[in-house]
């Protein structure tokens, strides 16, 4: 190191308490900088003028890891200080600011100290620059541990609702398995008893949903057996199951069905799917002003069997389409966000696919299975 450095140097040692002082005044100080072992702010301001100075004295090649690892420990006290990088960055600045200001006073001519001047602000901007990398670096891992204990958190919780919700929902088929046996009674003694159409339509769209909750909730050990089944008579039964809520909400159903349209799998399951498709449809439209139709379309293509159900409902927003068969993502004021969820497991589980598009004047949800003829279900 050349003299004049290493005068520069001496000068400013003899100046560090001037310098702290005209520093202090001009720092942001945090309202609280109270902590066992963790530096206040006066006590940054000694470190970045120790770290400037000895700085100064260091090689290029031992300079860079100085100061990356002086920027480290720096970052990580304030984070624990909660002292944001914003504060930080600027009471570096005044340091630096503080210490060229007291170089300008050193006596000598300026001309001779321009190596200097331009070695001291580049050290302090490439450890301004570490401090930051480190700072974001450390405030990220720390902000993703936090997000992982509180997703780790968030499942457990929702693991003991699913179980507390599961238990609740088998005692509550029990009561309703009664309920319907009794009404069945009533219709076959009472065959002109009013309202007997309505009880037994809202309780067959009850079991639905708890049917549906039970598939998401229990484990198969066994896969049921799947047999080739006619979509066109499934269509035909859901039809007829779905009929009372059409008329109720005014929705008009609209079908155009291939003939001879087989697939092999779990019919109440596909047909758990395909209600509730339905019965979303038939929600989301209930409070629309607009005519409100459902049209279900039916085809085979390409050794597939495509099934489009299509409704007049409102739009479903391009940030949704992708999510809308997440668990507890919904459109609905009212919805549970299964459902959709339930079907696609289902469907993938079918070997098919499940997929939705939208646009001002159609939402259209399509099923696509393998194709099967007939005589198959027989060999």
């Amino acid at each position: 190191m050349d003299q004049l450095k290493d005068d520069v140097i001496s000068y400013l040692q003899e100046k560090k308490t001037t310098i702290l002082e005209r520093w202090d005044k001009k720092a942001m100080h945090p309202p609280d900088q109270t902590g066992s072992g963790q530096l206040s702010t006066n006590s940054v301001g000694r470190f970045i003028l120790k770290v400037a100075l000895h700085g100064l004295s260091l090689s290029k090649a031992e300079l860079e890891n100085y100061l990356q690892a002086n920027a480290y420990k720096l970052a990580k006290i304030k984070i624990k200080d909660n002292l944001g990088i914003e504060t930080l960055v600027y009471n570096v600045n005044m340091a630096r600011n503080m210490l060229v200001d007291e170089l300008y006073n050193y006596p000598a001519h300026l001309k001779k100290l321009e190596h200097i001047f331009s070695q001291l602000l580049n050290i302090i901007d490439r450890f301004t620059f570490h401090l930051i990398s480190h700072y974001c670096a450390i405030k990220n891992q720390m902000n993703e541990e936090k997000n992982r204990h509180i997703n780790s958190s968030h499942e457990d919780r929702l693991t003991l609702l699913g179980q507390m919700t599961s238990s609740f929902v088998h005692e509550f088929r029990n009561p309703l398995t009664t309920v319907q046996g009794f009404v069945q009674l009533l219709r076959a003694e009472y065959p002109d008893l009013p309202y007997m159409d309505i009880i037994s339509a809202e309780l067959d769209q009850l079991k639905f949903r708890i049917t549906q909750f039970l598939m998401l909730s229990k484990k198969q050990v066994v896969d049921q057996e799947k047999v080739v089944f006619s979509l066109n008579d499934l269509m035909d039964q859901i039809s007829a199951f779905v009929y009372p809520r059409l008329l109720e909400l005014n929705v008009s159903l609209k079908q155009e069905l291939e003939q001879n349209l087989f697939v092999k799998g779990v019919q109440e399951e596909i047909r758990q799917v395909i209600i509730n498709i339905i019965f979303n449809a038939i929600e989301v439209m209930a409070a629309e002003s607009s005519e409100a139709v459902i049209h279900i379309k039916g085809y085979r293509k390409d050794g597939k069997i495509v099934l489009e159900t299509s409704n007049t409902g409102p739009k479903i927003p391009d940030h949704l389409i992708k999510s809308i068969f997440e668990p507890f993502v919904t459109t609905k004021k009212t919805g549970t966000g299964l459902g959709l969820y339930v079907s696609k497991e289902i469907i993938e589980k079918h070997n098919g696919k499940l997929f939705c598009r939208s646009n001002d004047d159609w939402t259209t949800f399509t099923i696509i299975l393998n194709a099967y003829d007939k005589q198959e279900g027989f060999d």
